[in-house]
């Protein structure tokens, strides 16, 4: 994932060497992108398929420093380009902390739904019911573009690679990164693809990624659930969480929904009217 500027390559011939400009500069093909690609608007994004990959690097913005030719050993498809897929997405830029969290907002966090115009190859009832399934997910649920950028129509999920990402969005434009780490595990989930998200060393973000992730599984809480249960929540606040308890409030509001549509047990059931008691 490419965490671009709604200009794709953002400084990269100018000014500016964060996660996008050194993309396309280890990737050089990417900057021809530059020539023919519009602005991205909030709900579009970039897939570039078959670049190569020239150079190896150290450190980053201020410190980045090339090291290396690097020798790319990615298999190639059919059409003999590297079986490279790089999606860039706008991150959207937060002048205000706290808006990310408004419903909106994240409706907004549009992750690659380009990809939805490739539902219109699928011909019949098939391709009908793909288009109309990915139109509701866009209308309706905060993590769509996730979802749409990260689906394959008609592709088995066994035979779909990880989609390797991080703190998308979550430098210069100020977003937070257990927020963005859950929309887009939410994301693949939905879509049924594996996710490598990279912390950059930040072992407490790691922590926090993954017992976000455990507590979402062993509970076996999904995508629509846990939206609507944010929605609700966030509906209710009167402000958005500070910037150190985002974390405790996920894992609050998704508590919440576990109790409420967790399978009822034993003790839940009772008694009925007609049951006799002994």
């Amino acid at each position: 994932v490419d965490f671009a500027n709604r200009f794709v390559g953002g400084g990269v011939t100018s000014a500016g060497l964060v996660q996008e400009e050194i993309r396309f500069l280890i990737n050089p093909e990417l900057i021809v992108s530059r020539l023919f690609t519009e602005v991205l608007d909030h709900n579009e994004c970039l897939i570039i398929t078959g670049t190569e990959q020239y150079s190896e690097y150290t450190g980053y913005a201020e410190t980045y420093r090339w090291a290396r030719s690097h020798e790319d050993r990615s298999e190639r498809d059919d059409w003999q380009r590297r079986s490279t897929e790089i999606v860039a997405i706008d991150a959207l830029h937060f002048r205000r902390y706290l808006d990310q969290f408004v419903p909106e907002k994240i409706r907004q966090a549009r992750l690659l739904s380009g990809l939805v115009a490739r539902s219109s190859s699928l011909t019949g009832k098939k391709g009908e019911r793909e288009r109309e399934n990915i139109s509701l997910m866009m209308d309706t649920d905060p993590s769509t573009s996730a979802y749409c950028g990260f689906l394959r129509p008609g592709v088995s999920s066994e035979n779909l690679s990880a989609v390797a990402t991080g703190n998308w969005g979550c430098g210069a434009f100020g977003g937070d990164a257990r927020l963005k780490a859950l929309i887009q595990i939410l994301a693949a989930a939905v879509a049924e693809r594996d996710v490598v998200y990279f912390t950059f060393g930040d072992a407490e973000l790691m922590r926090d990624i993954y017992s976000m992730h455990t507590f979402l599984t062993e509970r076996k809480l999904t995508e629509k659930y846990i939206s609507c249960c944010y929605d609700i929540t966030m509906k209710n606040a009167e402000t958005a969480p500070p910037l150190d308890q985002t974390s405790s409030f996920i894992h609050s509001y998704t508590m919440q929904l576990s109790l409420v549509h967790r399978p009822p047990t034993s003790q839940d059931k009772g008694l009925g009217p007609e049951e006799p008691s002994d």
